[in-house]
């Protein structure tokens, strides 16, 4: 059993939303698209990526889904001439038998809400990612740098190659799903703290795209927060110490000399 919300907003920016959400729990399936490009046609891109997805959903393996979408985009933008240069991010969940799969391509990200504790899953393809990883700059220097918004993998645009995350669900675990307009007004820390106060996934969605509002708003902001509950029961189970599984050869291996020693006193009396 899975409860989720979606959000999204235009923010305090001029002209239209450039995201798009997709949602289809029949097949387990959310993401968040983040448009780019002039004359909304950012728009354009993300639609096309949604729809994409949702057409393919159940009948494609989701990184083979996302690739799609890219070739979709290319052929929107070849056959309109003001669609040109135009292209979006994508993070997408899927939920199968306990696990997680996350795609992405671009900036959107993924995070795991779990035991109170906020992780990001998704690493941006971004020139701030790049950044980070080469230079020690603080995180105040990432937020101010001035090409802090340039991605480096966009659906639309060049040969992208989507990164993927795989991880097993426990009960009680949220997976998050947002476009930059989250992540550029709000830190994890904060993220966490309103996670935290939120009893369920309307709640927190809702209570996350106002803070991000209250911010700044800066720019489209959506959210998607998928809840993983009691269909996880058991998972926990699986997750043995070393010591567990110790004890439990030699608790095996005590039966198994019993049942020997039973039967050769059947046998021979």
């Amino acid at each position: 059993m899975v409860a989720f919300a979606a959000r999204t907003h235009p923010g305090r920016r001029a002209g239209e939303n450039e995201d798009s959400i997709g949602c289809d729990p029949e097949h387990s399936l959310w993401f968040v698209a983040d448009g780019m490009g002039g004359h909304a046609a950012g728009a354009v891109a993300s639609h096309v990526v949604k729809d994409t997805l949702l057409e393919l959903a159940g009948t494609t393996r989701l990184d083979d889904a996302v690739l799609r979408a890219h070739e979709a985009v290319v052929a929107d933008a070849a056959r309109v001439a003001a669609h040109a240069g135009m292209g979006s991010t994508l993070v997408a969940a899927q939920l199968r038998a306990g696990r997680v799969t996350i795609v992405w391509v671009g900036d959107s990200r993924a995070y795991l809400w779990r035991r109170n504790r906020l992780r990001q899953l998704t690493r941006d393809h971004s020139l701030m990612e790049e950044l980070r990883m080469r230079e020690t700059l603080s995180e105040a220097e990432l937020r101010q740098h001035p090409n802090r918004h340039m991605v480096t993998r966009t659906l639309g645009l060049g040969s992208p190659v989507p990164s993927r995350y795989d991880a097993r669900l426990r009960a009680g675990d949220w997976i998050l799903l947002c476009s930059d307009g989250l992540n550029d007004e709000l830190t994890d820390e904060a993220m966490g703290g309103i996670l935290r106060t939120s009893r369920t996934p309307d709640e927190a969605a809702d209570a996350l795209i106002a803070a991000a509002l209250d911010h700044g708003g800066n720019d489209n902001v959506s959210v998607v927060i998928v809840a993983y509950d009691e269909a996880g029961k058991g998972l926990r189970s699986i997750e043995l110490s070393a010591r567990t599984v110790i004890l439990l050869s030699i608790a095996v291996g005590a039966v198994a000399a019993v049942a020997v020693a039973a039967v050769r006193t059947f046998f021979h009396g």
